[in-house]
């Protein structure tokens, strides 16, 4: 990942001083992957990294390789630090998205520098991923695609949901994924009619499973759903509504072209689902981008005039939700690029498993 390069493009794209202290984007710009750290950079110049001294050898290296950035690391006295490194500074911006209340007024009162909101600026260098980005996804893709190939293996009707979600975690490990901080989705029989269910410690059975799950390679997360029928002949109900979500996600993916907005993309999934007289079960948007961060911008969903760019990756998830029958939904993650979508999820999407 060229650090360097992304912190670069940040001086170039702020007008005055910007305080950086959401960890994904510390990471995006400096490799840094501890608990806690700033990065304050001046518009077109120095930058001044700022940690304690548990990370302080981590911090060296990166800091070495980004060029113009100097390291300061505290064992106490955090504010001394800020007032030094402010000094002369006419206004500092903090991450609108990232600060807590406190913080904000900390900093003003401790520095005396009012500071200002500066939302989304290092989001939308991270929003358009690069080749080695794209790359570090398509390995967590691919974990995930593995984990679901080996599903046979490890799924039998006696098996928990949680066990199975945890089964799925060790698959993706012995392909190269590290977990995800967020636990996998399983859903069997009618629990998958919630659309974020709680996977538990009922046996998954032998008919209906939703399974939505992902893990991270290099900072880079994988998303992925699929909901299968795992014996005997499925419900009709629910084999009518697999069909449906089936079709609206491949209208989904069909429409993820650049310049088109991010809300035709939904409007395809719920124009098939509303012919199949279903649009009103479907209980979430459509997708999300996704990166350092399982969920973040674009926004895939119902009004967004935000167009897809070159570089996007985002989520295609239509779902239809039945209370007391069950649910379904087919999650890719996919690639924005000039001539045709690029799906880096990869696992089929046939409704019986053999």
């Amino acid at each position: 990942m060229n650090h360097a390069q992304r912190l670069d493009a940040l001086r170039a794209a702020i007008e005055a001083p910007l305080l950086v202290s959401r960890l994904p984007n510390l990471q995006y710009l400096t490799g840094f992957t501890g608990s806690n750290g700033f990065l304050l950079v001046r518009p077109g110049g120095q930058a001044t990294f700022i940690t304690d001294g548990r990370y302080g050898e981590m911090a060296e290296g990166l800091v070495a390789a980004l060029g113009d950035t100097d390291l300061v690391v505290y064992t106490s006295g955090q504010w001394d630090v800020f007032r030094e490194v402010t000094a002369g500074l006419g206004s500092v911006g903090l991450e609108a998205d990232g600060v807590m209340w406190s913080f904000a007024t900390d900093f003003g009162r401790e520095t005396g520098i009012e500071p200002t909101a500066q939302p989304g600026t290092v989001e939308r260098l991270r929003r358009t991923k690069d080749a080695d980005e794209i790359a570090a996804l398509a390995a967590a893709a691919a974990a995930g695609d593995a984990g679901f190939s080996g599903l046979r293996s490890v799924a039998t009707p006696q098996t928990t949901e949680r066990e199975l979600g945890w089964r799925l975690i060790d698959m993706m490990r012995r392909h190269g994924g590290e977990s995800a901080t967020w636990e996998p989705i399983v859903a069997a029989g009618a629990g998958a009619s919630i659309p974020h269910y709680r996977s538990g410690r009922k046996p998954i059975g032998s008919g209906l499973l939703l399974l939505d799950y992902g893990c991270v390679v290099d900072g880079y997360h994988s998303d992925m759903s699929r909901t299968v029928w795992l014996e005997g002949e499925p419900d009709d109900e629910i084999a009518r509504v697999y069909r449906a979500v089936l079709e609206a996600q491949e209208a989904g993916i069909a429409a993820v072209t650049p310049g088109r907005p991010c809300g035709d993309v939904d409007e395809a999934c719920r124009e098939v689902l509303r012919g199949y007289g279903y649009e009103k079960a479907f209980l979430h948007s459509t997708g999300h981008g996704v990166g350092l961060e399982i969920h973040e911008p674009p926004w895939v969903r119902r009004g967004n005039d935000d167009p897809l760019q070159v570089g996007d990756v985002v989520t295609v998830e239509p779902g239809v939700y039945l209370p007391g029958i069950g649910g379904v939904r087919i999650e890719d993650m996919v690639v924005v690029e000039a001539a045709a979508p690029r799906v880096l999820t990869r696992s089929n999407k046939e409704f019986q498993i053999r």
